[in-house]
């Protein structure tokens, strides 16, 4: 590869190595991987192959092949063409192997961008949401406003014109235009909320705790329909756990936005710009990190920020077990916690977040996350019989946000737990998973926190949406998955 690149004929976009997949040739697992990362659909793909081996492994993926055998027979098959040597292998005959693939299509027939602001550079991009084209790919726009630019490579740029004045605002749309290498199109409508060079800093917010599960790589087609659930939930800032080192960064590009990761597991994923990372970005698989995000700017000039931290705590012992399954009373329950380590992680977290809890009536600062841990704020009297009959139970790990000064804002929003539970553990799990016909234990153990005056909580959900088999067959849901998301809308003063 180098030599190539060395003698001018360019590098490889993408590559995959035998070290790159957890199973290789015959399973589909390396081209699946390949395809992923070029955000084309195998049929699009044209494999090129000399071993049997290599050819079961492309196949398997869903590939168009072309063998060229080296030593062992390959014989001809349906989606399959063997020729005796590579000069056969002209653009033109691979072109034909993919003629009928899938048409060129965006995730999304629209979407609406951050806000811009008159007289102020905006910059968005769209090609990371667009599949199946045949490359090279070109983005044009034939009807836009006269201030933006769609460029090329799928970006859009440009200064909003001035508008009359701070009460008014505007939504430029741009119906944007995709064309691929065999000339086939899709299309994008694009659609920017612009506010007036004076009007007053963004007033909504809306934030997101989601762990991924593993990435999402139990669920089939999982970073799409992870894109697609956050274009439909319309959120700002995400905090992520459980990414697997490559979902923040993937799900960033497609989406044209900001993120932060620290270690293999935890992220923060924004539309608007990151201007500081907190915490270690070295974090373990348990822990947390941080970011300080830009929302706007006052009139002034005047930042108009907010300070997110993700976290992810220890799953075991899981005291909802302990509850239900252990039947063991209300003081072992909160020993058992100190046990799990995760009285001590959130201390340690918190500790870290000092310094911007002692500054939060000026920049609002949210803990979200996977806590592994109940709310004493739902294990009531009145909810006993949703917790195996426990209850009240004093969790210390939401006594410990509480003492903080963070507030919970799903329970802010339903302050009913009996009337409106909040379960997020677990969608795919309706009974437990050792198989012997116990129901899980259904519980909210994830959450979006927050502290400061300025930010006051308008709504807040439980997201799961779509079609969600139970475990394990899991791979064609549409959630991808096993927690729900907690999203809440914020009017931010």
């Amino acid at each position: 590869m180098a030599a190539l690149a060395e003698a001018g004929h360019g590098g490889f976009t993408v590559t995959v190595t035998a070290d790159d997949t957890a199973l290789t040739k015959p399973n589909p697992d390396p081209y699946l991987a390949a395809c992923r990362a070029l955000r084309v659909p195998p049929a699009a793909c044209v494999a090129v192959e000399d071993t049997p081996t290599g050819v079961a492994s492309a196949e398997a993926a869903g590939c168009q092949v072309l063998a060229v055998p080296s030593v062992a027979r390959i014989d001809p098959a349906p989606g399959r063409t063997v020729l005796d040597s590579l000069e056969q292998a002209t653009p033109d005959r691979l072109r034909a192997l993919v003629a009928d693939a899938p048409a060129p299509r965006f995730l999304v027939p629209g979407l609406t961008t951050r806000r811009a602001r008159a007289g102020r550079p905006f910059t968005a991009r769209v090609a990371g949401l667009l599949r199946g084209a045949a490359r090279p790919v070109s983005f044009a726009a034939a009807d836009r406003p006269d201030w933006l630019t769609v460029h090329a490579d799928g970006t859009l740029s440009g200064t909003p014109s001035p508008l009359p004045g701070p009460d008014t605002a505007d939504v430029a749309v741009a119906e944007v235009t995709a064309v691929d290498a065999h000339g086939a199109t899709a299309h994008l409508t694009v659609r920017i909320p612009v506010a007036a060079a004076d009007a007053p800093a963004l007033d909504r917010v809306r934030v997101m705790s989601w762990n991924l599960w593993l990435g999402g790589s139990p669920v089939d087609d999982h970073r799409d329909k992870q894109l697609a659930v956050l274009l439909a939930a319309d959120v700002d800032v995400v905090g992520l756990q459980e990414t697997a080192v490559h979902a923040a960064p993937e799900l960033a590009d497609a989406l044209g936005w900001f993120h932060h990761s620290a270690g293999e597991n935890l992220a923060v994923l924004s539309r608007h710009p990151l201007v500081e990372t907190l915490g270690d970005s070295g974090a373990g698989f348990y822990g947390a990190t941080g970011a300080r995000i830009r929302l706007d700017e006052h009139p002034d000039g005047a930042p108009h920020e907010l300070v997110l931290w993700s976290a992810h705590l220890n799953y075991t012992p899981y005291g909802p077990y302990d509850a239900c399954f252990g039947g063991l009373p209300a003081p072992e329950l909160a020993d058992r916690e100190r046990q799990s380590g995760r009285v001590g992680e959130i201390d340690g977290i918190l500790a870290g977040m000092a310094p911007d809890l002692a500054a939060a009536d000026r920049t609002p600062v949210l803990l979200v996350g996977d806590f592994n841990a109940p709310s004493h704020l739902d294990w009531t009297a009145a909810a006993a019989p949703l917790h195996g009959g426990r209850g009240p139970v004093d969790w210390p790990v939401s006594r410990a946000v509480e003492r903080a000064g963070l507030r919970d804002s799903y329970r802010e929003a339903h302050p009913d737990p009996v009337a409106a539970p909040g379960t997020t553990w677990s969608p795919v799990h309706p009974r437990h998973e050792d198989g012997n016909g116990r129901p899980e234990p259904q519980d909210r153990i994830d959450f979006v926190l927050h502290t400061g005056d300025r930010l006051t909580v308008l709504d807040s959900i439980a997201l799961a949406t779509g079609r969600i088999a139970p475990w394990p067959d899991v791979a064609a849901n549409d959630w991808p998955s096993d927690h729900a998301a907690v999203v809440t809308t914020f009017r931010f003063a």
